[in-house]
């Protein structure tokens, strides 16, 4: 694979784990060190990102090789228009989720892992991989507090895998797969595993351990420190 001026961080995780807070707060964090960045992920692409946004309920009911698809040709639009002349340029590109995501999700619906992750055989490799995680019911009460059981959905709360027919028992033993899931194939691609029931700072600031000697040489020093 081709080496590039810049880095890729990667931050994979199921919903509700921080994963977003977490990018934002590296993103911060890597900006006030002087370092150019951009954070890219799913649905975010200007030629699919709406569409995937907007028709959620749609895509769920396509079969697990078209949304594979359309998944896949929402990173590839951001990886040649984005990510890559951002990473040539010399800035850190962070993903809020990568091709990890895609195919786990599509892995425990009967998908084929393997078939998935050709779509991706000429992305950019990270140079830094997190792998966030929470128990089930940690993720059951963030909705909860933060925002209601309505904002669970039968696709996110695995409800078509029939696995109860209560959404949150479905929620809870779905959540409890893609835990394992994520965190086997996090540990197959050499990824950092952290999990968010600490404090937003001590989570962040395990962040920073695993990304820091990635971009030691591209830090400048904090003004007044």
């Amino acid at each position: 694979m081709m080496s590039h001026a810049g880095k890729l961080i990667v931050i994979e995780g199921p919903d509700n784990v921080g994963r977003s807070l977490h990018t934002r707060l590296l993103s911060a964090r890597l900006k006030a060190h002087g370092i150019a960045t951009h954070i890219i992920g799913l649905a975010r692409s200007e030629l699919m990102g709406e569409i995937v946004k907007s028709r959620t309920a749609d895509m769920h009911q396509l079969n697990w090789r078209t949304r594979s698809l359309l998944y896949a040709t929402d990173l590839h639009d951001q990886i040649k228009h984005e990510a890559e002349p951002l990473l040539d340029a010399g800035f850190v590109v962070i993903a809020d989720r990568y091709t990890l995501t895609p195919r786990i999700r599509e892995q425990v619906r009967g998908g084929d892992g393997d078939w998935i992750d050709s779509l991706y055989s000429n992305t950019p490799d990270p140079d830094a991989m997190i792998v966030l995680h929470a128990g089930p019911r940690r993720l059951l009460n963030r909705i909860m507090f933060g925002e209601s059981l309505e904002a669970l959905n039968h696709f996110e709360a695995g409800m078509d895998l029939a696995l109860s027919s209560s959404i949150t028992s479905s929620f809870l033993q779905y959540q409890k797969i893609l835990r394992n899931e994520f965190q086997e194939a996090g540990k197959e691609r050499g990824a950092t595993l952290i999990p968010t029931r600490h404090t937003v700072q001590e989570v962040h600031d395990r962040i920073w351990d695993s990304v820091r000697p990635v971009v030691e040489h591209m830090l400048q020093p904090i003004e007044g420190n």
